[in-house]
């Protein structure tokens, strides 16, 4: 059996272009997929490491709580799908969670934020970064999915929605991403 689970940012919700399509994509192959949410985390956070942090904390143990049903050794192959904050969780909770899992784990991370790299895997994924998202270094994720050994995808003047406010332009990023989504499914 295959599932895959969606990890949204805080702004950026599972019914959002990037998430909407994978998931839809995962469907298509036969993957149960789940669509976890958060909730009460804090407001302002760009910039403020400090409520950064709490609200990864309080996304983390709300995801613990909606997936703590389920069997992962049930599963063969588990896919992880996360976009911004969502990318620190979801690697966090499967580092937390799936230690020593036998079976297939593997992660798409949609502009993570830098903190998802402290605790991704190596060789566990791929990554997609814009070189004008506000909430990165976009070199710093460049360097840290060097260091991890994750394909990185960037994409010129793509923000953190990887739209970069041509509308042609970001119809082919978001075909451009679906179809190496595609791919790693």
């Amino acid at each position: 059996m295959k599932i895959c689970i969606l990890f949204p940012g805080i702004g950026y919700t599972v019914d959002r272009s990037l998430l909407y399509y994978s998931g839809r994509l995962a469907m298509n192959k036969d993957y149960e997929v789940i669509k976890v949410g958060y909730h009460d985390l804090p407001k302002n956070i760009k910039g403020d490491e400090e409520k950064k942090l709490k609200a990864f904390e309080m996304a983390l143990s709300q995801v613990e709580e909606q997936l703590s049903d389920i069997k992962w050794k049930d599963y063969s192959d588990i896919l992880f799908i996360g976009k911004s904050i969502g990318t620190a969780v979801a690697a966090a909770f499967g580092k937390k969670n799936l230690d020593g899992f036998g079976g297939n784990i593997r992660y798409i991370y949609l502009t993570p934020l830098e903190q998802t790299f402290a605790v991704a895997e190596p060789n566990s994924g791929i990554v997609f970064t814009g070189t004008s998202d506000p909430w990165v270094v976009p070199e710093k994720i460049v360097s840290e999915s060097q260091r991890l050994d994750l394909p990185c995808y960037r994409y010129e003047d793509a923000n953190h929605s990887l739209e970069t406010g041509n509308v042609e332009r970001d119809i082919a990023i978001l075909s451009e991403v679906m179809a190496k989504v595609d791919e790693v499914i």
